[in-house]
């Protein structure tokens, strides 16, 4: 039978809704993006590059990776691209085209919605904010209710170190009566945090307690999550190993090396090495110029060259020689440098082009100029930022449940049809918001004639004119007031504006 469950440190949302008694032996999927089923290893352990590492051991080599001059470029224009921060609106807005609920619940959604990112600062933080969560692979945030009045909803929202809290998933199985199967009963799921990141001694947090949002990738093979920058673990490597090789190479072949063979006759072997030294102190520089402090110094204890090389002879053969090593003579080569560079950008889903042998200056033209690269890259910024909306998503599911509006269970089966709008302000975008204007504009006029005929005036305000229910209002209250003004006079004017 199932155990009871642990006291937790936090709240927990009590729900009215009657679950349904769906019994099945397969572990649900977690609803966080990721789809990555319950029961996995527990302290599991990740096969990368170089070792064994666990989950936290791997968010430090993330971090380790966005400090590198290339990749934190790379991370840079992502983030860049992502987020656009302006003084007179904020960087994120809900977008309830979709939900079919009541306006005045659409109301409430957006209300505290604003309250959600003032609580987050956002405004100021939403470069940060996505930066961790791109780096980290994860986004943890606790919820700081008033236990006395849970009605007033979240009153602080705290983020937390990825480094002092892991995610605790577990299944609770009970065995049928009748066929003796194993029935998944409930999923115990929480959260542990040490301030110092020893696990061993954690705080167990409650699952409502504690916002989470992964970064939608998972490893399956190991049953964990993993962040964009995995599969950039190689390249940083290969090419870190590369560089660091490149400068020992150039120290140790850049000067040309003398090759001293010295003629030691018959002497003995002590006798000889005593004679290779005295011939070593010989020809030791007297004065040499220190680039420190421009003075010229006495370095009698350092050779002229420390690479020369001292060889004895013996009588018989050649006497004494001086012959010289050539230095290096590929020194200025970096295709393999350049190569491993080119993986890292690659692995970072980043355009060569914006960081790495592309031109420099910004070309302006049509958005029908934009190159492959660059609408793939756009894509792949609109998933992440897509993904990274799930954290609003958890965020508000506690706030609207404490607040009334709805139950999490409610929320849950309405997030599918809650989105979330960007601001942007690329150059490309802004042309291609000006084509597309006009193509609607020139559409409008082709279906005007076919409006109450057989389209209604909504359809072709949401369907060819692109907008929003907000949008709709807005420039239904707008032009009200234009009317009110005077400046629209006429019954004629009217109807042009509304399609009549």
């Amino acid at each position: 039978m199932a155990e009871a469950k642990e006291e937790l440190f936090g709240f927990e949302l009590v729900s009215g809704d009657k679950k349904r008694d769906l019994r099945s032996p397969v572990p649900i999927s977690i609803d966080d993006g990721t789809e990555l089923p319950v029961g996995g290893r527990i302290g599991y352990t990740y096969e990368g590059y170089e070792k064994a590492r666990t989950e936290h051991q791997l968010i430090a080599q993330y971090r380790e990776i966005s400090f590198y001059p290339e990749a934190d470029a790379a991370i840079d224009d992502i983030v860049n691209e992502a987020f656009v921060v302006e003084h007179h609106r904020a960087p994120v807005s809900l977008r309830l085209d979709y939900l079919n609920v009541d306006d005045r619940i659409k109301e409430s959604l957006r209300k505290e919605f604003q309250n959600v990112l003032g609580l987050l600062k956002f405004q100021k933080k939403s470069y940060d904010t996505f930066r961790n969560w791109y780096v980290d692979g994860r986004l943890f945030y606790q919820l700081i209710v008033d236990g006395n009045a849970p009605n007033d909803g979240i009153q602080e929202i705290r983020p937390i170190d990825a480094l002092k809290i892991r995610r605790v998933v577990k299944p609770v199985y009970d065995k049928d009566q009748r066929t003796g199967a194993s029935i998944l009963q409930d999923v115990d799921e929480h959260f542990e945090f040490s301030p110092d990141g020893d696990m061993n001694a954690a705080v167990k947090l409650s699952k409502d307690s504690v916002a989470f949002c992964a970064s939608g990738l998972v490893d399956r093979n190991k049953g964990m999550i993993i962040g964009h920058l995995d599969k950039a673990i190689k390249p940083f490597n290969n090419l870190r190993s590369m560089e660091d090789a490149l400068i020992v190479y150039r120290i140790a072949r850049a000067p040309e090396r003398r090759i001293f063979y010295v003629d030691v006759g018959q002497l003995p072997k002590i006798k000889a090495e005593q004679y290779l030294r005295d011939m070593q102190n010989r020809f030791r520089n007297k004065i040499d110029y220190d680039p420190t402090s421009g003075n010229i110094r006495d370095s009698r204890r350092f050779m002229s060259i420390l690479e020369d090389f001292w060889l004895p002879r013996r009588e018989g053969s050649k006497g004494t020689e001086i012959d010289t090593l050539p230095g290096g003579q590929n020194l200025g080569e970096l295709d393999d440098v350049q190569y491993f560079k080119n993986k890292l950008y690659e692995s970072l889903n980043v355009p060569q082009t914006r960081i790495n042998g592309g031109d420099a200056s910004f070309q302006i033209g049509r958005a029908t100029d934009i190159t492959r690269d660059e609408l793939k890259f756009g894509k792949f910024v609109q998933r992440l930022k897509k993904q990274f909306s799930e954290i609003f998503n958890e965020i508000m599911r506690v706030q609207c449940s404490l607040k009334g509006i709805c139950t999490a269970n409610e929320y849950d089966e309405m997030r599918q049809y809650i989105t979330y709008d960007f601001v942007e302000d690329t150059h490309f975008q802004e042309l291609k918001e000006l084509e597309l204007l006009q193509d609607r504009m020139n559409m409008l006029q082709t279906v005007t004639d076919y409006v109450g005929k057989y389209y209604s005036l909504e359809w072709v305000r949401k369907t060819v004119l692109g907008q929003s229910e907000e949008d709709i209002a807005r420039m239904d209250s707008q032009i009200m007031d234009e009317i009110a003004k005077g400046q629209i006079n006429t019954e004629e004017d009217q109807n042009d504006l509304f399609g009549g």
